[in-house]
């Protein structure tokens, strides 16, 4: 198996995974579409602590198999027991997906039913270890009036809800992230949509502290702006021919 983008941790479960059961390779995204604004940590910072799949946009841990089949992606930073777990799933991925004469159809619900039963196998302390953080939630909240979020909980109205302490509730973002993997079964990764696999939160992450923000990403503000136009362009384009739509509708309910 190899991991085009690759990240390891100083653990030593994670470690020794990744050692005996993987090929590490990684790749500069910072003139992808999908790609985040961020400050880059210079050698004598130390990356604080933060939760399971924070910094999407920045960072991406994909699984492929030699054939450049996407076994499993894992969007930001992870906690290594959760790495551990999820590495440990994909590598029955891969076996489900090398597997031959099994009936496509089978396939593919095995391949859903591994996904459902990784999240069944997290407790309390792997959730707490995957919420949300507040900037993130409170931009995905800001999103819910273009459309309904896959990452809010929404009342019987309709509308996303709000916890007793006035914060956006929010759908786990373990069960976030495998939902989405289940949308995209075993493509390959030319065919493999990370835009809408790591929409979520705000696009510019960084949890550096004090003065030294590290380096900048000129390319990767370069590629944002370059996304923002596009979806401007579209949203345009959009808004377009709705109003293109309503006037027809307007001049045959006058006919």
């Amino acid at each position: 198996m190899q991991s085009l983008r690759g990240v390891t941790l100083p653990d030593e479960n994670v470690l020794d995974l990744l050692q005996d059961r993987f090929v590490l390779g990684t790749r500069n995204i910072e003139r992808d579409l999908h790609v985040g604004i961020s400050h880059g940590y210079q050698c004598n910072q130390t990356a604080v602590g933060t939760t399971n799949g924070a910094g999407g946009r920045n960072l991406q841990i994909l699984v492929l198999d030699a054939d450049q089949t996407v076994i499993h992606v894992l969007p930001g930073f992870w906690h290594p027991e959760e790495l551990v777990a999820e590495l440990g799933l994909a590598l029955e991925l891969h076996r489900l997906y090398r597997q031959s004469g099994m009936y496509p159809p089978h396939k593919l619900a095995m391949f859903r039913r591994l996904h459902e039963a990784q999240l069944a196998r997290y407790g309390a302390t792997a959730a707490r270890r995957s919420e949300w953080q507040d900037f993130d939630g409170w931009e995905e909240f800001s999103r819910a009036g273009g459309g309904l979020r896959d990452t809010l909980v929404y009342d019987d109205a309709g509308q996303p809800m709000r916890g007793a302490n006035g914060r956006p509730v929010m759908r786990p973002m373990l069960q976030v992230v495998h939902e989405r993997q289940m949308a995209q079964p075993f493509r390959k990764l030319a065919d493999f949509d990370m835009e809408t696999f790591v929409d979520y939160g705000r696009p510019f992450y960084d949890n550096n502290s004090g003065l030294d923000k590290g380096r900048n990403f000129p390319r990767a503000v370069a590629s944002n702006e370059k996304r923002d136009r596009i979806e401007a362009k579209e949203q345009a384009l959009a808004a377009k021919e709705q109003a293109k739509a309503e006037k027809e509708q307007k001049k045959r309910s006058r006919g």
